[in-house]
């Protein structure tokens, strides 16, 4: 049982965002689970904490490789972003106070917008990236996300 199937056509050809997708989807996946399988509020509120959080680390590593790739479009880009950490976290808080159909305008909501995204914005930085013409190295270490980098 799932709400997004992974399909090839997310893939934007760099590995960690491409990973960062496929955890999100498999993220969502399993809140969608948990909801449908009546799990407890406390499970269903786990996996709500972990997918927020994880949004927010994948767009923090996202936007740092855009930044030093030169993506022309960047502010637009981490604006969505701005937008969607703030939708996802307002629904959260709603979820925390007791509203539970705060999970399902959110898997509704970030279906579409995951999807979408991927495909008619993510995929876009993908050429930016190999033009940067980075090493594997390089690559790696702006897409690690550590405390002290980040904190």
């Amino acid at each position: 049982m799932s709400l997004i199937r992974w399909q090839d056509s997310f893939l934007i050809g760099i590995s960690a965002i491409d990973s960062d997708h496929q955890v999100m989807v498999s993220l969502l996946n399993q809140l969608f689970e948990a909801r449908e399988e009546g799990q407890s509020r406390d499970v269903v509120g786990s996996v709500f904490n972990v997918l927020v959080e994880y949004t927010v680390t994948h767009f923090t590593r996202e936007e740092r490789l855009m930044k030093v790739c030169g993506f022309p479009d960047f502010s637009l880009h981490q604006e969505l972003h701005r937008r969607l950490a703030v939708r996802v976290q307002a629904l959260q808080q709603q979820y925390e106070c007791g509203h539970h159909a705060a999970v399902d305008e959110l898997l509704e909501f970030l279906k579409n917008w995951l999807v979408e995204h991927i495909i008619g914005e993510d995929t876009r930085i993908g050429p930016w990236v190999e033009g940067a013409n980075l090493s594997v190295e390089e690559l790696a270490n702006i897409a690690r996300i550590t405390p002290a980098l980040d904190g």
